[in-house]
């Protein structure tokens, strides 16, 4: 796969965190019709569709990782926050970490 330049990079780390071509432009002190040429030849070299497929394509090929992109607002979690949701919830109410979890005797795959 043909690179991407460190400004077509940087345009699809922006796109990825959500900026439109004229945010991406006043961010980088370049006309926004300059960020659609990056994003087209973006798309090209990566086979993409939109700013979503080159997005998706960047991170799995790892021209992108997970750090690059973030999750504003009440999204914006780490993975490691996530984990112990079933822990805390079996600790604080039991009963509805039954319900959430499917209890905790049942196994996957078993008839309830």
């Amino acid at each position: 796969m043909k690179r991407l330049s460190a400004r077509r990079r940087q345009v699809l780390r922006m796109v990825a965190n959500g900026y439109t071509n004229a945010q991406i432009g006043r961010e980088l002190d370049i006309h926004p019709r300059t960020v659609d040429r990056h994003l087209a030849e973006t798309y090209a070299v990566l086979g993409a569709r939109d700013r979503a497929n080159a997005v998706a394509i960047a991170l799995v090929a790892g021209l992108l990782e997970a750090g690059d992109v973030g999750m504003p607002g009440p999204l914006a979690v780490s993975v490691a926050s996530l984990e112990p949701v079933d822990a805390r919830l079996a600790a604080s109410e039991p009963a509805r970490a039954a319900r959430v979890t499917g209890g905790a005797t049942r196994r996957s795959g078993a008839a309830a």
